[in-house]
């Protein structure tokens, strides 16, 4: 007869002790500092925080094992394949050895990235399988449904295995939490705690005036803007469309990101044609340059065709300023008062609509009114309520 095999599973720690965190995502920082203010909240709250973009077999040892993984994204949406699959370097690792043969066999950089994706997904599926086995808890934030610009194979079955897979799921808004229910099936365990402001989190010493003489644009001009990555799903087309349709010579528009794919800026310069209202800058954004576009702004538009949760509005909120987004997704929430106008995106010309709308309305004394309604999404208070759904797991 066969010894029985006892596994030990480790205790979670005392309700006082401090929890130990793992937050897991592909995007680090340096692009999107919402992990670093939750790893401060978390840590306000008493709660040992590590970050990781990888999960290792050394972060799973006893030295350093979490009682907690916490998922964020899965994937660089800031990196187009191409850069993605041409710089697998010389890792040994399974998705690199698998990834470099169908490059070797001359399969395009679109394939080569869904299978590489889909090896990983599966691997890491299987290493959060064996921990919880050994009694760790999954959390997974579902900060997208769906990949940035559609859905590959792979997208669609890691997104829907880890959310079966965790324990619980953190989703920052009720529409997030009613998607989730209607695409997966996942009802129970969901826990809606919102997305945190980003105030202080970028330098914002520059008034308006000089904000726009930086940029070398009127001080009596109406300016939109929209910052971030270029990337189809945003609609920045149907913005440029819809704006150059406006009579208003002393309308601007400025589009500040870099392009996902780098010839996705071809495409927006060709739609901006010669309009000299419109101000394209492809490029990169780096963080102390965040305030010179949005003080510069008296409106931000988000004009994207699907969203789940929109870390460019809490962003927009964080400096003042009302925002301009279709009715789909999280913007209903967002946008009440004087937070913004929503558009129906299914009817025709409504996001010209909106943009002419924005104009008659009256924003002054709008700033400080934002500023005071974003300043609630507290870290501290999030992080509070994110070491409550730890210990409930």
């Amino acid at each position: 007869m066969r010894p029985r095999v006892r596994i030990m599973l480790p205790m979670m720690p005392h309700e006082h002790a401090p929890l130990r965190v793992l937050l897991l995502s592909a995007i680090g920082t340096r692009i999107n500092p919402y992990l670093g203010l939750l790893q401060g909240g978390l840590t306000a709250a008493g709660a040992e925080v590590r970050l990781a973009e990888r999960l290792t077999a050394a972060d799973l040892g006893p030295d350093r094992r979490p009682d907690v993984i916490h998922l964020h994204w899965l994937d660089r949406y800031d990196l187009p394949p191409e850069i993605v699959v041409h710089g697998l370097g010389r890792g040994n690792d399974l998705p690199r050895r698998a990834a470099r043969r169908l490059l070797e066999a001359g399969a395009n950089a679109a394939v080569i990235y869904q299978a590489r994706r889909w090896l990983r997904l599966r691997r890491l599926s299987r290493q959060l399988h064996a921990f919880q086995e050994t009694g760790g808890r999954v959390i997974y934030t579902v900060h997208n449904l769906a990949g940035h610009d559609g859905e590959g194979l792979a997208d669609r079955w890691g997104a829907g295995r880890l959310i079966r897979q965790a324990d619980a799921l953190h989703v920052h808004d009720a529409s997030t939490q009613e998607a989730v229910a209607a695409r997966h099936g996942r009802r129970t365990h969901v826990c809606v705690i919102p997305h945190g402001h980003y105030l202080h989190s970028y330098p914002n010493t520059m008034d308006r005036s000089t904000a726009r003489a930086r940029l070398d644009l009127p001080d009596d001009a109406f300016v939109y803007v929209t910052l971030g990555l270029w990337r189809p799903y945003k609609g920045l087309e149907e913005l440029v469309r819809a704006f150059r349709s406006l009579p208003d010579a002393d309308a601007l528009l400025l589009l500040a990101g870099a392009p996902r794919p780098a010839a996705y800026a071809d495409a927006v310069r060709g739609l901006a044609g010669d309009d000299q209202r419109i101000r394209l800058f492809p490029r990169f954004v780096p963080p102390d340059q965040v305030q010179l576009f949005l003080n510069a702004a008296d409106i931000c538009v988000l004009p994207y065709r699907q969203i789940t949760t929109s870390g460019a509005a809490l962003l927009a909120f964080s400096f003042g300023l009302p925002i301009i987004a279709p009715a789909i997704g999280g913007f209903p929430g967002l946008v009440e008062d004087r937070r913004g106008l929503l558009y129906d995106p299914t009817e025709r010309d409504s996001l010209a609509r909106g943009l002419a709308a924005a104009r008659q309305r009256e924003w002054r004394g709008a700033q400080a009114e934002i500023l005071a309604w974003v300043a609630q999404f507290d870290w501290a208070a999030i992080g509070r309520e994110l070491l409550a759904l730890y210990r409930s797991t």
